[in-house]
């Protein structure tokens, strides 16, 4: 048996004993067990040992709850989150809010009132902290309208970004600080109403908050050459979105009808709208099953295409990439979609040389043009496959194939870093919610955030194109 009385010892005294190999002898468990123990204790360690984050989409559709709450009130000026939330990070830990008003008090009491508080923290005459019942840290700021551009500039951070923004001003004999920019000659303190109006005193056009990460916007603002990031305007359709068609799919059914998704894409002011339910199961299926399925799910599309003419259908699919690379749909059946999305959805655990050459296989059929959530992590329970993104960025710029930027909540892939390093290659990428219903599909949002973190251009991502030039790139060979 295990002693593991201490809960101050308990996660190295369980990763010791896996690594003893006692874990695997109790009954119940084994090999499998062991390993995956040893694995969520190196992700809880890579996470630093801390409280989880929340993801991005979490995180933001809490925030809107409080700020749409505190717009109520006429004494709220203006207001928005700040730090790693208005730089839509993946993952955040507590929600930082700031409030610009001439009444404080008035704002502080609202936000002490809002639904579901657990614990008060903190109340003061500059802002509060609260702690919602599901553990939620929510951290109010109050800032004078004066001020609003300085304040709301220096708590979004990044640290990084304010380091090096306050060396460049220095250079000016300039010193900047939450209140507003100093000039170091005459002592005289600037305020500033407006972000725009902050950056400009410095001679800089204004930053987005989602580049604010130190990996070279300020030179690149210096020498105005900031690119204009994609916006959520620009995306004329959904490209990942799972209906609950009777395709006998090898995972995850969606939960709403076709009708039902194609009305809310129209809702959304969509051009057009792709299917994608996953492949059916070839593991309890026989070929000719599968090719009857995918027949009438064609021949489904095709009425819907009929009566539908106020937006546009893509009769995609989303195909696994077996452990062997092969494709988990019979190559005669590929006749009945204009496309598919490749993906990874099992056998995580290959070694590197094995998964990239995995993935290079399946995504080299022609019909394959989109390489779904690539790292295929879930945010806090997942870490990404161990692969050679370089060899396969390196590959989709070469062959035409696009990289998904997934923005399901616990997916976010590609990360933002990765979106960096596969511009840079040349690579295309497309956005999709990975709706498994219609609601899903509010999520667009958090993939173009994620976009714009990885400084896309509306030219970088294939469903800003009009329908008959993104139909004419995807079923190109």
């Amino acid at each position: 048996m295990l002693n593991l009385k201490s809960a101050k010892t308990v996660i190295s005294d369980l990763e010791k004993a896996a690594r003893q190999g006692k874990i695997a002898k109790i009954e119940g468990f084994g090999e499998k067990s062991q390993h995956d123990i040893l694995e969520s204790i190196a992700l809880y360690k890579s996470l630093g040992g801390r409280e989880r984050r929340m993801p991005l989409p979490t995180a933001g559709e809490l925030a809107k709850k409080i700020v749409s709450y505190l717009k109520r009130y006429s004494e709220t000026l203006d207001i928005a989150p700040m730090g790693s939330l208005r730089r839509m990070k993946e993952t955040v830990g507590d929600i930082d809010l700031a409030v610009a008003t001439t009444k404080p008090d008035k704002v502080i009491q609202a936000f002490l009132s809002f639904p579901g508080i657990s614990k008060i923290v903190e109340e003061g005459k500059e802002g509060a902290t609260i702690l919602l019942q599901n553990d939620e840290h929510i951290d109010l700021r109050i800032i004078d309208p004066q001020r609003w551009g300085s304040m709301l500039q220096y708590f979004t951070g990044s640290k990084n970004h304010n380091i090096n923004l306050r060396e460049f001003a220095l250079k000016k004999n300039l010193s900047l600080n939450e209140y507003g920019i100093k000039n170091l000659k005459t002592g005289k303190m600037n305020t500033f109403k407006t972000e725009k109006d902050f950056y400009k005193f410095l001679g800089l056009p204004w930053i987005p908050p989602e580049i604010r990460e130190d990996r070279g916007e300020i030179e690149v603002a210096i020498n105005s050459k900031l690119p204009h990031l994609v916006e959520l305007a620009d995306v004329r359709g959904d490209l990942q979105v799972h209906s609950n068609y009777p395709i006998k799919p090898s995972h995850d059914l969606g939960r709403d009808s076709m009708e039902d998704i194609l009305h809310k894409a129209k809702s959304l002011g969509y051009e057009y709208i792709a299917f994608t339910e996953h492949n059916p199961n070839v593991s309890n299926l026989k070929e000719k099953e599968i090719i009857e399925i995918m027949k009438r799910r064609k021949s489904k599309i095709e009425q819907l295409k009929s009566k539908t003419k106020s937006i546009r259908i893509l009769n995609l699919l989303e195909i696994d990439i077996l452990a062997n690379g092969k494709l988990a749909l019979p190559e005669n059946a590929f006749a009945y979609i204009d496309a598919g999305l490749a993906s990874i959805h099992s056998s995580f655990n290959q070694d590197k040389d094995a998964m990239t050459n995995r993935i290079l296989k399946g995504l080299s059929h022609p019909k394959i043009k989109i390489y779904a959530h690539p790292t295929a992590r879930l945010i806090n329970k997942r870490e990404g496959i161990k692969a050679d993104f370089n060899v396969i960025f390196n590959f989709c710029a070469k062959q035409k194939k696009a990289l998904e930027i997934n923005s399901y909540p616990l997916r976010l892939d590609l990360p933002d870093d990765l979106i960096i390093d596969a511009k840079k290659k040349g690579c295309k990428f497309s956005l999709g919610t990975d709706a498994h219903d219609s609601a899903g599909m509010f999520l667009m949002p958090y993939g173009v955030a994620m976009a714009k973190r990885g400084w896309l251009t509306k030219n970088d991502i294939i469903n800003t194109m009009e329908y008959n030039e993104l139909y004419s790139w995807l079923t190109r060979r």
